[in-house]
């Protein structure tokens, strides 16, 4: 049973391997997002790496074994840390690293020379020799609780990015990174499953098996998958975002989806005005029909300040920004489908036409507001015709 797993997880490390440098080799010719996917290409190395230096070992590739391990087995340490600055790059919360964010990596740079001297100290002694091995362990419980740590702290980040762009986006397809969630939580489950199976193995709890290793390089298969699935279609967000974070860093910080002023307040009396004056513009100019409206574009248009339309939307109205100009385009695209000239329009086109840039994002957004899709909302107009006739 072993021998069968032995030789599954050779095929699994080589193909994960190819896979991670196709993928890595698309991230750096690509022409979007390029200071985030420094970062992201760097992660898929370092974990593909680690267990491509194992392949190397058993193949008896020794110098090549050692390059690899020398980058590869500090370098779990920062995984967590490569995710961490990966987001915070795709969320527009940094625009370039400064010489502070290199505190990030000190706990890398120890274990790289705890690595290096725990090498420099085996002088031709086997690499199970009890110091060596403590010295191993030592670098990867480190590595593993850190990364971890980051990784935990980038989903908290994640999360709260998903409540601004609701706040000033009218549409978040496009820009909701619920994908790079996805590949931080796998991360999250690898290196946790990881780090508990390299303590019970190290500590005799569990005996040492193949078993674990397929599970993780599966897993990080999947990671890749993902990646590469999204990667592809994922548009340039960077300079929107750090647009976005100027915008809100000027008068608000969101807050569980409310707003937390940090510098302005507005009176009732002058909310009211706002509220005459928003609701004035939007029945007559229909600035919901442009797909890519942001606050800020509702903003100019108003002669509103942001953050004072902001506390508007969201205290007054109780709703944030995403949903108060869907409701926009929602009642737009029941004004289309009542028309009996529209009959043979098809759904896209509606969607379109009501200011919408996807069908997907239109039967979502139509549903939650109406409680049925457009194509069940046109039916009932088609039976209720017919039977009128």
């Amino acid at each position: 049973m072993d021998e069968s797993l032995k030789k599954l997880l050779d095929f699994l490390i080589v193909a994960e391997f190819a896979q991670a440098m196709l993928l890595i080799f698309i991230l750096f010719v690509m022409n979007r997002n390029k200071k985030a996917n420094i970062f992201l290409a760097t992660f898929l190395f370092i974990l593909s790496s680690n267990f491509f230096s194992y392949y190397l070992s058993k193949a008896g590739f020794k110098m090549m074994t050692l390059i690899i391990a020398v980058l590869s087995v500090p370098g779990i340490s920062i995984l967590g840390t490569l995710i961490y600055l990966y987001a915070l790059f795709m969320t527009g919360l940094i625009e370039k690293l400064r010489i502070k964010y290199l505190f990030h990596f000190v706990i890398y740079f120890i274990n790289f020379i705890l690595f290096i001297t725990a090498v420099y100290n085996l002088k031709g002694s086997p690499p199970e020799s009890e110091f060596f091995r403590k010295t191993i362990f030592i670098i990867l419980s480190i590595g593993f609780v850190n990364s971890i740590l980051y990784i935990i702290y980038t989903l908290f980040i994640l999360k709260k990015y998903y409540k601004k762009i609701e706040n000033y986006y009218s549409d978040i397809e496009r820009m909701n990174l619920y994908w790079v969630m996805k590949i931080t939580t796998l991360s999250f489950i690898v290196l946790a499953f990881w780090c508990i199976t390299f303590w019970s193995v190290h500590l005799g709890i569990i005996p040492k098996s193949p078993a674990g290793m397929v599970f993780n390089v599966t897993m990080f298969i999947i990671i890749n998958f993902i990646t590469a699935y999204y990667l592809i279609n994922q548009p340039e967000i960077f300079k929107q975002n750090l647009e976005m974070n100027r915008e809100i860093d000027d008068g608000t910080e969101i807050k569980n989806g409310t707003e937390k002023y940090a510098k302005q307040s507005v009176d009732e009396r002058m909310q009211d005005e706002y509220i005459e004056k928003l609701n004035s513009f939007m029945d007559r100019n229909k600035p919901y029909l442009n797909e890519n409206i942001t606050i800020k574009d509702l903003a100019e248009f108003t002669s509103i300040p942001s953050h004072h339309l902001s506390i508007v939307i969201n205290s007054r109205l109780n709703k944030n920004f995403y949903t108060f100009i869907n409701e926009y385009r929602v009642r737009e695209a029941i004004d289309i489908l009542d028309d009996p000239e529209n009959t043979e329009a098809n759904i896209l086109a509606i969607a379109f036409r009501a200011g919408f840039n996807s069908k997907s994002t239109f039967n979502s957004v139509f549903k939650k507001i109406t409680g049925q899709t457009p194509s069940e909302y046109r039916n009932k107009i088609d039976a209720k015709s017919e039977l009128a006739s």
